[in-house]
């Protein structure tokens, strides 16, 4: 099994921490495809970093404006040329990640071909623009090759992304309120994954976590980086770090003079 990311010189600071929870479970080198790593990051990296020509109808670094008010999404649609490089140089399955991802713990699974991540709430939701799925995190036992064609050719449209993109490939043949099932798409078993526990971007203690959105800000970044090195409840630091919240016996003890205000 490897571990398998993208990045640029603006995610240096979370690939960092990527390659150290990497090393300290797999014991090897996370694979890094190289979209615009400066040099010196590259020396500084614990990584086998390969370089990646791309199309260029992907265009993955401008954004999508899919949402009904018309709110960026990113792009990430560099991912499905990616995978498909990654088969060519080694036959080992792999994890898909993106760059501000973080291993707890080493993850292994086989008995399907590809499996996504989803979060059940999501699927009765009728505001789903960018997609049922996340693909910050994906798995894949093999190259799946009909599967990354299609997705190959729908990231090279106008105005998707990759999330969509594979969302709606997908559709066509899974039922996604039949998460908890391996499912068939051409021959190929699919199997989804909780969120919670492969994706966690709640920060709730899932064995990858994924520091999306504002996670990804570098001083709260830094922040709750550090905070898991000492064992804390990083999403309790998320909270307030970035809201300003504070938990219910927090404001108790504030209340009632036991806990000095901020």
């Amino acid at each position: 099994m490897n571990i398998v990311t993208a990045c640029d010189a603006g995610f240096f600071f979370c690939l960092k921490e990527l390659a150290k929870s990497v090393r300290k479970f797999y014991g090897k080198p996370v694979i890094v495809y190289d979209l615009g790593l400066t040099e010196q990051q590259k020396q500084q990296l614990d990584a086998v970093i390969i370089p990646i020509e791309l199309n260029e109808k992907v265009d993955y670094k401008k954004s999508a404006h899919i949402s009904p008010d018309g709110r960026p999404s990113c792009r990430n649609t560099h991912k499905p040329f990616c995978v498909r490089d990654y088969f060519k140089r080694f036959n080992e399955p792999m994890i898909l990640v993106d760059a501000d991802c973080l291993f707890t713990e080493k993850v292994e699974l086989d008995g399907f071909d590809v499996a996504v991540t989803l979060d059940p709430k999501k699927v009765s939701r009728k505001d789903m623009y960018n997609g049922v799925i996340y693909s910050g995190v994906m798995f894949f036992n093999c190259p799946a090759e009909k599967l990354v064609d299609r997705w190959e050719q729908e990231c090279m449209t106008e105005n998707t992304t990759d999330q969509k993109a594979l969302s709606d490939i997908l559709s066509d043949q899974l039922v996604w309120k039949d998460y908890k099932k391996i499912q068939q798409w051409n021959g190929l078993k699919i199997k989804i994954l909780d969120t919670g526990v492969y994706n966690d971007f709640h920060l709730k203690g899932g064995k990858i976590l994924h520091f999306a959105t504002t996670k990804h800000s570098k001083d709260v970044f830094d922040k709750l980086i550090e905070g898991y090195e000492q064992g804390k409840n990083i999403r309790k630091i998320f909270l307030r770090v970035k809201r300003g919240k504070k938990s219910l016996p927090e404001r108790i003890g504030e209340f009632l003079g036991l806990v000095k205000k901020d």
